[in-house]
């Protein structure tokens, strides 16, 4: 896979098996989506450039040409029309870093930076909340028997039920998790040491595939995929508390601080320097209502033995000795 393959996919000139290959590629590749996000704003530049250049040569010809000029006053609304559009998504979606969604004419790609969310709504109404620093990849439109997506790191589904065509979604590691309609959160960020699936309402089918483990979901339960240790562990859980990401609340209920400081670099576009591996494995219990990064540091300080300093753009974590 190299550049070619993804003007390629920006132009619209591979077929459907090669699309879904070049998308599967980028998918995996942090790198080559930036790739693709510069390529593709260039190439939309281009574009309107040419339509610019386009609509001077009618302006000047129908000076020449008076007995035209109904025809090319219409060429020239149709012109400049789709100039001012490109040109209004191309500034809409550099400005609200929406470059790093990928269309292609069977499949689409959406990514998020960290610090961000998107709402999708797909082909059938499905709405899903993507979390930050997480991809998600699904077909313009749903044929066959399924509606398949895949995603990496985190997203809230609301599944539109329909009972001849199964939801599912797959996950980078293996994982499935089968609906009809329901709603419920998917965390799986390859970074992570589990995958976890909490349903909200209905019921899923949580699929591991290599060892074809089945397991059936209730509301308000969880599914914890440990990968180091290859198993599944089922408990009831709130479920406010794996889905309030959505309204910008972090809560957490005796969690390991290795993994809050994951979902806080993730949320706030920060880094941690943590100088003890006792500070990784404190339970953390506690909620952060939409609060700035000084707030939440100031709360550690309170409610947990540690301490914080600012070095640049490094948070340092100590723990307080006593």
């Amino acid at each position: 896979m190299n550049n070619k393959n993804i003007l390629k996919l920006i132009k619209g000139q591979l077929s459907s098996e090669e699309e879904r290959e070049v998308v599967d590629w980028l998918f995996n590749n942090p790198k080559k989506r930036k790739q693709y996000e510069i390529l593709k704003a260039k190439y939309v530049a281009k574009n309107l450039r040419e339509s610019k250049n386009t609509t001077s040569i009618f302006i000047a010809n129908k000076k020449r040409n008076l007995k035209n000029t109904y025809k090319y006053a219409a060429v020239l609304i149709v012109i400049l029309t789709s100039s001012i559009l490109t040109w209004h998504v191309l500034n809409n979606d550099l400005a609200n870093n929406n470059t790093s969604t990928i269309v292609s004419n069977s499949l689409i790609l959406i990514t998020t930076q960290r610090a961000e969310k998107k709402e999708i709504i797909l082909e059938d109404s499905t709405k899903v909340v993507l979390n930050s620093n997480s991809v998600l990849s699904y077909p313009k439109h749903f044929s066959g028997d399924t509606r398949e997506v895949t995603i990496k790191g985190e997203a809230f589904f609301e599944v539109t039920k329909n009972e001849k065509k199964p939801f599912i979604v797959t996950t980078d590691n293996g994982m499935k998790i089968k609906v009809l309609g329901t709603s419920f959160n998917i965390k799986s960020y390859s970074e992570d040491k589990n995958i976890e699936t909490t349903l909200v309402t209905g019921k899923v089918k949580v699929i591991e595939e290599n060892k074809n483990t089945v397991v059936e979901l209730s509301p308000s339960q969880k599914a914890t995929y440990i990968k180091k240790e290859d198993k599944m562990i089922v408990e009831k859980v709130n479920t406010k508390n794996f889905t309030s990401w959505k309204e910008g609340k972090l809560i957490y209920n005796d969690t390991p601080m290795r993994q809050v400081i994951k979902d806080l670099e993730r949320s706030y576009n920060l880094k941690f320097n943590v100088t003890s591996k006792e500070i990784l494995d404190y339970k953390y219990k506690g909620e952060f209502d939409n609060l700035n990064i000084y707030q939440i540091l100031a709360l550690f300080e309170v409610s947990s033995p540690i301490t914080y300093s600012i070095q640049g753009d490094i948070i340092k974590l100590t723990k307080i000795k006593g």
